[in-house]
């Protein structure tokens, strides 16, 4: 049986904050809180499940600043992130709230369809339409038959 924990992770953009039936769930098998060291550690088989992304993980780390509120998330193990019609997989991945920034390592690879894109550190800011790969970056676009193509991050 997981444990539940609402509203931990990546905070939703503000409209979807506003309504009170979108939530964020985290689900693992074992959650220590350390109300005094201002942290959360999920452990084995953890699963977020918020308004916008998916997210699969063996461990997510969530630290908080004095004021309890979420300051950064390093999830570790198998990650696996699912938005819309892409997905990502690392080994680790951390976000930073003030930033919005998102950083995969450890053999990081987006795909949307059979487009692939691979680098060394991809790094792409939750709230913007841009993202950084670096070094050894390597986009693989399949030709589509008869389609016009939206960008691999774009709208």
């Amino acid at each position: 049986m997981g444990c539940l924990a609402a509203g931990m992770l990546i905070p939703a953009t503000a409209s979807a904050r506003e309504k009170d039936d979108e939530l964020t769930v985290i689900t693992s098998e074992k959650l220590t809180f350390d109300y005094r060291k201002q942290f959360a550690l999920f452990e084995n088989d953890v699963v977020v499940v918020d308004p916008e992304m998916k997210i699969f993980a063996d461990t997510m780390l969530v630290l908080f600043n004095s004021e309890n509120e979420v300051q950064s998330i390093k999830a570790e193990g198998k990650v696996r992130i699912l938005q819309d019609d892409k997905q990502a997989r690392s080994a680790v991945a951390e976000y930073h709230v003030a930033t919005g920034e998102i950083i995969l390592t450890g053999d990081p690879q987006v795909t949307r369809g059979k487009d692939t894109l691979t680098a060394d550190v991809i790094t792409f800011w939750r709230d913007e339409d841009r993202m950084e790969c670096k070094p050894n970056a390597r986009l693989v676009i399949f030709p589509d038959e008869g389609e016009s193509r939206d960008p691999l991050f774009g709208k």
